[in-house]
């Protein structure tokens, strides 16, 4: 395929929009690692004073642990237990653990062992309810920012015609008041050419777009689960491992030391796939949400872009430059995520579209970048950087 088939303004942009949806998933993963952290440490504590309180640096059969732990907790304990739900945010998360206290509250007597693992649910949950909070505000963002765009590229689609746009040249802004497209030179400011924009027919409005589109957008199912309940499966198996580590079997063979690792391994396989997640949420989002955005400006074909660097994943490195059809696209398959934690994202494609320019790539072997041609993909990349190394 020649240089000038490709949307050079577009491309650049596109991969840019999806780095910044990528850094804004690395920002959100602070947050979120924290408040594991945090729960971590709360159930660490609570832990530890056992130990010292029952155990102390003595060794102990599991008949002896069995039996300290099978001793029998004051029901206004329960009350402090509920106390922990105050400050969750997520009313789901909230409901499973006052289910989980009220079926405890029923039984009548409650254990050191059923307090200790109610305490380690509850510390799960806690950093549940800000994983779905912070998820829910990037995907948000995430998706008007992909509506914006493809918006951008269907009605750059259809004007291709009266105007060439170039990598160092000119810049499109979009006026919504009278719906036309302003081509400005950057380096002078000065307006080169007006044209009239189309206008969006699907959706009309931002506020309708930050409404039901997006609640409806969040709410669709990515192989067979939207996020807030992968976020709950993930802590429901983390709350499970922990249940698991807490048994009079498995307590005899450790000391205080070892708890605090054992718990803090399962804790950093939550915050691992919490990571995962919310990387692989947010570019499913992204693209999604332009292929909607695509079908509303009857955009036909889409083009799908991989990042240029050493952790780009050989499927994605296969299928950079690809051209497929709107009306075929299929997550995994021809649409990004191909993958957990993918980068690869897509744009708007127009056979013979008078773009031109180059792709900026980088040279892990040097820290230095270079323009790439418009025409080659990551396996032209991948040959130019082993020949300068």
């Amino acid at each position: 395929m020649s240089d000038k088939d490709k949307l050079t303004y577009w491309q650049l942009r596109a991969v840019r929009n999806e780095q910044k949806s990528h850094d804004q998933a690395n920002r959100k993963v602070d947050t979120i690692t924290r408040a594991y952290v945090r729960s971590q440490n709360y159930l660490t504590d609570q832990v530890n004073g056992i130990y010292q309180r029952y155990f102390g640096n003595g060794q102990y059969t599991a008949d002896q642990i069995a039996d300290i732990l099978n001793t029998t907790i004051s029901p206004s304990e329960l009350v402090t237990l509920n106390a922990l739900t105050k400050n969750m945010t997520d009313a789901q998360s909230k409901k499973q653990v006052k289910d989980y206290l009220s079926a405890m509250a029923a039984k009548g007597r409650i254990t050191q062992l059923e307090e200790l693992k109610a305490k380690a649910y509850i510390s799960v949950k806690q950093a549940a309810s800000v994983e779905i909070g912070q998820s829910t505000d990037l995907y948000t963002k995430v998706i008007q920012d992909a509506w914006n765009q493809a918006n951008a590229e269907g009605i750059i689609g259809d004007v291709t015609q009266d105007v060439h746009l170039y990598e160092k040249g000119y810049v499109p802004e979009l006026n919504k008041a009278d719906k036309t497209i302003k081509i400005v030179n950057p380096e002078t400011g000065k307006t080169i050419t007006t044209v009239k924009a189309l206008p969006d027919k699907a959706i009309t409005s931002f506020k309708q777009l930050s409404g039901d589109y997006v609640k409806q957008a969040l709410d669709q199912h990515y192989l067979g689960k939207n996020y807030s309940q992968r976020i709950w499966h993930n802590t429901d198996q983390l709350a499970t491992r922990l249940d698991e580590l807490f048994t009079a079997q498995a307590m005899s063979g450790m000391t205080e030391h070892d708890m605090s690792l054992a718990i803090e391994k399962e804790f950093n396989t939550g915050i691992f796939n919490a990571k995962r997640l919310i990387r692989t949420e947010a570019n499913y989002f992204h693209n999604q949400t332009k292929l909607d955005g695509w079908k509303a400006h009857n955009v036909k074909e889409y083009q799908l872009v991989a990042v240029l660097d050493n952790r780009t994943s050989t499927i994605c490195r296969n299928i950079d430059g690809r051209v497929f059809k709107v009306s075929e696209a299929k997550v995994g398959v021809n649409l990004a995520p191909m993958h957990p934690n993918c980068r690869t994202t897509a744009i708007a494609y127009y056979a013979g579209s008078p773009y031109t320019g180059t792709r900026t790539a980088n040279n892990p072997n040097t820290g230095e970048t270079f323009q790439l041609q418009q025409g080659k993909t990551y396996q032209d990349w991948e040959e130019i950087i082993n020949n300068h190394k």
